[in-house]
């Protein structure tokens, strides 16, 4: 019995409990401080019965939205107001027993705020998000007084097209709202790009071309430096410049309207004019390292002498090594170095010399210790001289041309050396000595005849018969091993005196002229057979055979008595002329001897 009553009053208890479980108590809102605020404006409500666990709400006729709390206890509820249209609001909180009466409160709508504008230039077309906060009322958008074709519109984001009627150029985004307006700058207008630039090495004054797209209105600078516009000429793909005089190497970049810029991804190289200062040599020969000094000198491209073009490398910005060609001919040639910049031209004359050659001698011959001209070509900066091996000095030059030495008193017959850095070159020196004669063929001659003399150092020696006055005339040969020379018409019987520079010898065998005999009278004038003649006459010792009769009859007997030659008529002779006959021929009498019986 006492269980059951137990059990009975746990159970009214049980339902007490329940039913105060399922009693409402909705929530209360009393008062809002302040009545109206702008949207994220922190805004305090009074009250009761808030719970753990509130929702505040505004609501129109349009929209309800619930605002961020940002702490409360059961009678208050500091919130800051909703993103929601400005207008007036009923506020109402929610808790799990229920919604409270609502109470009115005026949401005014602030200011828009931006936070970004993407792209911030673009053409007519363009797609533009306006990013930031209270964007939502929007009123207008305007490109200056030219509305935006708006595609998608939120409290925090706008997307907009630039109208196609936008003039080209820097304009005012304005945002309209009712909360407020916010203006934006914004170019209408492509990004530019340049693509190319050609070329990229160069030097002032000359043309730029820089390709790419949306250069339109661009200013064109040369690492910062800008171009001349009245020499500029500028289209949307294309600009065309002349590059200033002042310029250096640097990027090139397009500025449209002060703040859409492109740059190069190449720079533009200006080359400075070359100049030559100064030659480390003034003279060379082929195969020599010439140091150029001067300025501009790490863009050469280049290097010439005269018009040949060299092989060199740079050694910096004032230094090249440039090697000497093989020229032709000796003589001053001009050193140039080129590159974009221009061609520089060495102010310093430059001699390039070849080797010695065709030397010369004057004398040909010459005795020791006398002077010597050694004459050629390209006998330039001669270091070294040499007589059959002796080192001589050079007396005197004229550069290029000839040289005056002394043959050392020791020096014998060989070569003459002339020696430059250039090369050497040689010519075959006889040192004179006095003639000798080991042979005379023949020891008889006519006048006129070639006499062959054998021996040394017989060349240009003059050579005198017995009785001659002046040098027997050449004979076709003269060197110095053979000499010819010709019988005088006076020479005599006797051996030859042979001259040089260095002395004179006689022959040690004698030479006998040979000359015709000749008849200056005879006498008597008639005779018999049997009978002698008497003539007289030169060289008549020399004669071998006589014959009267104009010179057929048989040869007559005579005899030499004196100065006179007497022949006996022989058997058979007629009256006609006495002729003689030695080994130079055979000469008559110019009258008849008459033969009597």
């Amino acid at each position: 019995m006492n269980s059951t009553r137990t059990r009975f009053i746990l159970f009214l208890v049980l339902i007490g409990l329940v039913g105060c479980r399922v009693q409402n108590n909705p929530p209360e809102l009393i008062s809002i401080a302040p009545k109206e605020a702008f949207v994220s404006d922190s805004v305090r409500l009074k009250g009761y019965q808030f719970g753990a666990n509130p929702v505040v709400t505004f609501s129109t006729s349009k929209s309800v939205v619930t605002a961020p709390i940002q702490s409360y206890d059961d009678n208050t509820i500091l919130i800051r107001v909703p993103i929601t249209a400005p207008d007036m609001n009923q506020v109402r909180v929610q808790t799990d027993q229920g919604v409270s009466d609502p109470l009115p409160f005026n949401v005014k709508q602030p200011p828009p705020i931006l936070t970004s504008v993407t792209p911030t230039n673009g053409l007519p077309g363009t797609v533009v998000t306006i990013s930031g906060n209270f964007l939502n009322q929007v009123t207008r958008i305007r490109f200056d007084n030219i509305d935006a074709i708006v595609k998608d519109s939120t409290a925090k984001q706008l997307t907009i097209v630039v109208p196609p009627n936008a003039p080209r150029g820097p304009s005012a985004l304005a945002v309209e709202t009712k909360g407020g307006n916010l203006t934006s700058r914004f170019i209408v207008a492509g990004t530019p790009q340049i693509t190319r630039i050609n070329p990229t090495q160069a030097k002032a004054g000359t043309a730029l071309v820089v390709q790419g797209k949306n250069l339109t209105d661009g200013v064109l600078s040369i690492n910062g430096l800008v171009t001349d516009k009245a020499v500029t000429t500028v289209t949307d793909t294309v600009i065309r410049t002349t590059i200033p005089a002042t310029a250096t190497s640097g990027l090139v970049s397009v500025r449209v309207f002060e703040t859409l810029v492109a740059t190069s991804t190449d720079s533009l190289k200006i080359i400075a004019q070359p100049f030559i200062t100064n030659l480390m040599a003034r003279d060379g020969i082929a195969g020599d390292k010439l140091i150029i000094q001067g300025l501009n000198l790490q863009s050469v491209t280049s290097v010439s002498f005269g018009n040949v073009a060299v092989p060199f490398r740079i050694l910096s910005s004032n230094q090249i090594e440039a090697t000497v060609p093989a020229l032709t001919t000796s003589g001053n040639v001009t050193i140039s170095a080129n590159s974009i910049g221009g061609t520089a031209t060495a102010t310093d004359p430059f001699f390039f010399y070849l080797p010695p050659s065709n030397l010369s001698l004057t004398p040909a011959r010459q005795l020791n210790g006398r002077p010597m001209t050694v004459s050629g070509k390209n006998l330039y900066r001669i270091t070294d001289v040499k007589v059959s091996g002796i080192a001589v000095p050079i007396t005197s030059r004229n550069e290029g041309i000839d040289l005056l030495i002394g043959i050392p008193e020791n020096a014998v017959s060989g070569p003459i050396t002339v020696t430059s850095r250039a090369g050497t070159a040689s010519v075959p020196l006889v040192i004179v000595q006095k003639p000798t004669v080991t042979s005379l063929l023949p020891v008889k001659a006519r006048v006129g005849e070639r006499i062959v003399l054998s021996g040394d150092f017989l060349q240009d020696a003059q050579i005198y018969f017995t009785g001659s006055a002046s040098p027997a005339a050449d004979g076709g040969k003269n060197t110095d091993t053979e000499r010819w020379v010709l019988v005088p018409a006076d020479a005599q019987v006797g051996p030859l005196r042979i001259v040089n520079i260095a002395g004179e010898v006689t022959t040690t065998s004698s030479f006998t002229p040979i000359r015709l005999a000749t008849i200056t009278d005879f006498t008597p004038k008639s005779a018999a057979i049997g009978a002698e003649v008497t003539i007289t006459g030169q060289n008549l010792s020399t004669v071998t055979a006589v014959r009267f009769s104009g010179g057929t009859s048989s040869s007559a007997t005579f005899r030499i008595s004196g100065n006179s030659l007497i022949a006996t008529v022989p058997a058979g002779a007629t009256t006609g002329q006495i002729c003689l006959t030695n080994d130079a021929g055979t000469s008559c009498t110019t009258s008849n001897l008459t033969v009597t019986k």
